[in-house]
């Protein structure tokens, strides 16, 4: 949804970097509750939850409060932390045809062309120019842009990604 900036002020505001096209949709948000994960959560396990308690608009950026975070100092502690939602999932999708990221993971990755098997899907990075699929490969990760050149064709029902390995898997 996006990340905890600096800090503003003395009481333990923070700026919003937001990943979204909507960053006033944290306006609605406030008394629930969201993830904030250390970029290196992957490795340290470093997460914590807070509730969103206020929000102030300031030069046309929105300065979050978490509830428990009353400081400058506070908040530099989990400035660069991603925030993500921590209710149930409500985004249902429009067409039948659409599909959510995360629904990806654990799919086969198929080089369009040869129609070869070249990893699978690990993970994804969602990020506010384009997400990127993570790519386990028997050499490593390989990051692709999922945009639909490069992922042509997604096929849930045989469990494949469809992706255009030429372009994508060069760097490996």
């Amino acid at each position: 949804m996006g990340r905890v900036g600096r800090s503003f002020g003395v009481k333990g505001y923070c700026r919003l970097i937001p990943y979204s096209g909507n960053p006033r949709r944290f306006i609605d948000d406030i008394g629930c509750t969201f993830i904030l994960k250390s970029p290196r959560a992957r490795f340290a396990g470093e997460v914590h939850r807070f509730q969103l308690e206020g929000i102030k608009e300031q030069d046309q950026a929105l300065l979050l409060k978490w509830k428990g975070i009353d400081s400058p100092e506070e908040v530099k502690k989990f400035s660069g932390w991603d925030i993500y939602w921590d209710g149930p999932d409500d985004w249902v999708p429009d067409e039948s045809g659409e599909i959510r990221i995360d629904q990806l993971i654990g799919l086969a990755v198929i080089d369009c062309e040869t129609l070869v098997r070249v990893g699978m899907v690990s993970d994804f990075y969602e990020r506010s120019g384009q997400d990127l699929l993570s790519i386990k490969t028997s050499n490593g990760e390989v990051l692709c842009p999922f945009v639909e050149y490069l992922v042509p064709h997604v096929n849930m029902s045989d469990g494949e990604v469809h992706v255009r390995w030429s372009v994508v898997g060069t760097s490996v």
